[in-house]
């Protein structure tokens, strides 16, 4: 992973727009994968996700508070198919 999705890219565009109509707000940034392969490759690859959309927020004058990466915490789904492990692979960015 070293690019978002044009999904993704939408979903940004939509955080972009509130937080121009909310000034003020604080972003945090917490990555995530599914639960397949090594729990510390996890982690990394969690928070490289994580650094990805905040590259692109920065490059946007948006500068996260916190970013990281959680492996495969707090899933979203099982991981008992492909398109379930698919949704625990995620960014998800929290306002404050």
């Amino acid at each position: 992973i070293s690019e978002l999705d044009s999904k993704a890219q939408r979903d940004l565009d939509r955080v972009i727009h509130f937080l121009a109509r909310n000034p003020g707000q604080r972003v945090m940034l917490l990555g995530f994968t599914d639960n397949n392969g090594n729990p510390q490759q996890n982690q990394k690859t969690s928070k490289k996700r994580a650094q990805i959309v905040e590259r692109e927020l920065m490059a946007r004058g948006i500068f996260p508070v916190i970013v990281d990466g959680f492996g495969s915490a707090l899933p979203v789904a099982n991981n008992d198919s492909p398109q379930s492990a698919e949704k625990n692979r995620r960014v998800e960015i929290w306002v404050m």
